[in-house]
This record gives structure tokens, C-alpha cells and sequence, in this order.
């Protein structure tokens, strides 16, 4: 299974500022208020997951949850994302 980022927003703007910003390019989405990627190796998802975190205050209206086992989605907030990141690198150390 491949792990996978959501990004859920109440504000039409915010993911794709947010992406924009990260990625330093224009993105295309069908949903302005929801955006979702896979990813074949966990420990890709460490640097978008801090670059989000570190940027909440400005994306204050966007959540994002993450899931790395079927059916499971965490939700990523100031108070955990050392933890998961931590745990990340620890379950795949490859």
C-alpha cells in the first residue's frame, strides 16, 4: 500500500497557495478545497508534512491527515509531527 497525504481546506485558497508555495510552481486541482498524493516510500512525506506544520500559522484553515496503514488517516498538528516524522524514519528505516 502506498501512504498518502489529504489536505482538507474551508478556504477555496489556501491549498493551493500552500502546494504552490512548497513545490515553487503552479498546480492544477479539480478541488480547491481538497487535495490528496500518494507516495510509494513513507519517508517522502516527512519534508512536506514539517514544511506544513511550520507554515500553519499561515494556512491556518487547512488540515492534513496522513495515512501509512489501510484505513487509517492521522491528523498532522503542531503538538504530534515531531512524533510522527520520528516514528516514520523509525518503521522504514531504508
Amino acid at each position: 500500500m502506498n501512504s498518502r497525504l489529504k489536505l482538507y481546506s474551508t478556504d477555496s485558497n489556501e491549498i493551493l497557495d500552500f502546494l504552490e508555495s512548497f513545490y515553487g510552481k503552479s498546480i492544477k486541482s479539480n478541488s480547491s478545497l481538497y487535495w490528496e498524493k500518494e507516495f510509494q516510500n513513507p519517508l517522502d512525506m516527512a519534508d512536506f508534512i514539517a514544511a506544513f506544520v511550520d507554515n500553519k500559522d499561515i494556512f491556518s484553515n487547512t488540515n492534513l491527515w496522513v495515512s501509512i496503514d489501510t484505513g487509517v488517516f492521522i491528523n498532522i498538528k503542531e503538538d504530534n509531527y515531531n512524533y510522527f516524522i520520528q516514528y516514520l524514519f523509525e518503521r522504514y528505516p531504508y
